[in-house]
């Protein structure tokens, strides 16, 4: 009845002893049964001998019924309680010193993988702790603490140097405390599966609401009065119509052209049917949300700096994919887009090296593919903006180049690898193997790389005649 009643697990060789003992020691003690684990001998004075082996029967029996084949068959010989108990210890606490060592070397060999559960990394510390005090193994509280700390990854270094220099003292427990508090305000800050922020793009104010603003200002600056003075533009000319009495930022001409231009650029939508430009007319709204034509979804990577996650519309882009049924992205209009899943895409980036964009969100609804630079930064990767070119650079090695086109975004040099190009190089042209050889082998001549090629030293790959590479002539390197 205390088995179905209590649901105690049978003792294998998998069971963590140590909690199995507390568990059976208790049900024991409800049966009023926990003397005879201290031998008969030893049970109390005021029990007749029939008594003592009656109760000693008992709770031998209530031993072998949560005992699992295993283990019974090594203990069946036991006859009494005590002894059975005892004999459990030694089969699965052994107290031998290979034992001691070889769960000092579990606890000094645990260690905190990066992006894994801080809760089971605690749970396994506590057992291992757990088995060596039942090995009867004692360490002090703060040497404990100290090798939590220390089985922590780098991304917790800063957490690790608060605790240590800012504490008079130390205890394992302090260190359990501190670290599960620092673990669960990472989830509310960032959760896999939390509201992420898109892509906002901002529009330029009327250009009229700007100058009459900063011409009230100046009025007020001067002591003069709020309204239009035609006297101030007096003898000026205007840069773009060459009137006189007019400036340029009230030249309702160059109003006109501007509106003109806008126009005739919305009416080449079908040229432009991929891009996401930001809207080039003046308007008068403090926020504008990046759009694109619903016919087609753009197959360009992003590079933003203003979303949280890397997201794509393309469910058919991932090679790795996991279902998730919470989270959404948050547009700059205060729309919200439903995140559907979270996987790896591949991308072949400039230099012909594919490479696995990690923690993909996948969001139906968004219209375009970004890749969050925040993210990158956080992964120790740095990234630079010169000459329409933004460079995203890890250690000297550039990874990815963005181009920066009309709409002022900057556009990924590359692109996505989808179903079984992620992982046949044999696709690629004998130019791109001669151009990705040349680069990887630090610009080598066409010559050298023919001859490395000949000693198969190219994984068995033939060079071709090798194209003009920019990069070497900058280096003054003479293409032989």
């Amino acid at each position: 009845m205390a088995s179905l009643k209590y649901g105690i697990p049978l003792l294998d060789r998998n069971t963590r002893f140590a909690l199995w003992q507390i568990k059976m020691q208790a049900v024991l003690a409800q049966m009023d049964l926990e003397d005879a684990l201290l031998g008969i001998d030893k049970m109390p004075s005021t029990l007749t001998d029939e008594e003592k082996k009656r109760k000693d029967r008992k709770a031998l029996t209530q031993l072998h019924l949560h005992l699992s084949n295993e283990i019974l068959q090594d203990v069946m010989k036991e006859k009494t309680a005590a002894a059975l108990w005892k004999r459990l210890e030694q089969i699965c606490m052994s107290k031998t010193l290979t034992s001691k060592l070889h769960m000092k070397q579990r606890l000094y060999a645990h260690r905190l993988e990066e992006g894994a559960s801080v809760h089971e990394h605690l749970t396994v510390f506590k057992e291992i702790l757990s088995n060596l005090e039942a090995m009867e193994v004692q360490y002090d509280k703060e040497d404990l603490g100290l090798i939590l700390l220390c089985s922590l990854p780098p991304s917790y270094s800063t957490f690790r140097d608060t605790i240590l220099y800012s504490r008079e003292s130390l205890t394992v427990d302090e260190v359990y405390d501190s670290l599960t508090s620092y673990d669960k305000m990472k989830h509310l800050v960032v959760k896999p599966d939390s509201q992420g922020e898109g892509l906002i793009v901002r529009g330029r104010q009327d250009r009229n609401t700007d100058d009459d603003r900063g011409r009230t200002q100046e009025r007020n600056h001067r002591g003069k009065s709020k309204g239009r003075s035609k006297s101030s533009n007096r003898g000026k000319t205007c840069n773009f119509c060459k009137k006189k009495g007019n400036i340029k930022s009230e030249c309702y001409k160059l109003q006109n052209k501007i509106k003109r231009e806008a126009a005739n650029q919305k009416g080449k939508q079908p040229e432009n049917s991929g891009e996401a430009d930001v809207v080039e007319d003046y308007s008068d709204g403090e926020l504008l949300v990046a759009s694109v034509n619903d016919s087609k979804v753009s197959e360009e990577w992003i590079l933003d700096s203003g979303c949280t996650f890397h997201m794509s519309p393309n469910r058919d882009w991932f090679t790795t994919y996991e279902t998730v049924s919470e989270g959404v992205v948050l547009m700059g209009n205060n729309a919200s887009c439903k995140i559907a899943g979270v996987g790896t895409i591949k991308v072949k980036m400039f230099d012909g090296v594919v490479r696995t964009l990690s923690d993909v969100r996948y969001v139906p609804e968004l219209k375009r593919n970004l890749i969050t630079l925040s993210t990158l930064d956080s992964k120790g990767y740095r990234y630079i903006a010169e000459s329409g070119v933004l460079k995203i650079s890890k250690g000297s090695l550039v990874v990815m180049k963005g181009q920066r086109k009309t709409a002022k975004l900057y556009v990924l040099q590359g692109s996505t690898v989808t179903g079984d190009a992620a992982v046949a190089s044999s696709s690629l042209s004998d130019d791109d193997i001669t151009k990705l050889w040349h680069i990887r082998l630090g610009h080598m001549s066409e010559n050298g790389m023919v001859e490395l090629s000949k000693r198969g030293l190219l994984d068995g790959q033939g060079i071709c005649k090798l194209n003009f590479c920019e990069h070497c002539v900058f280096g003054k390197q003479k293409r032989v």
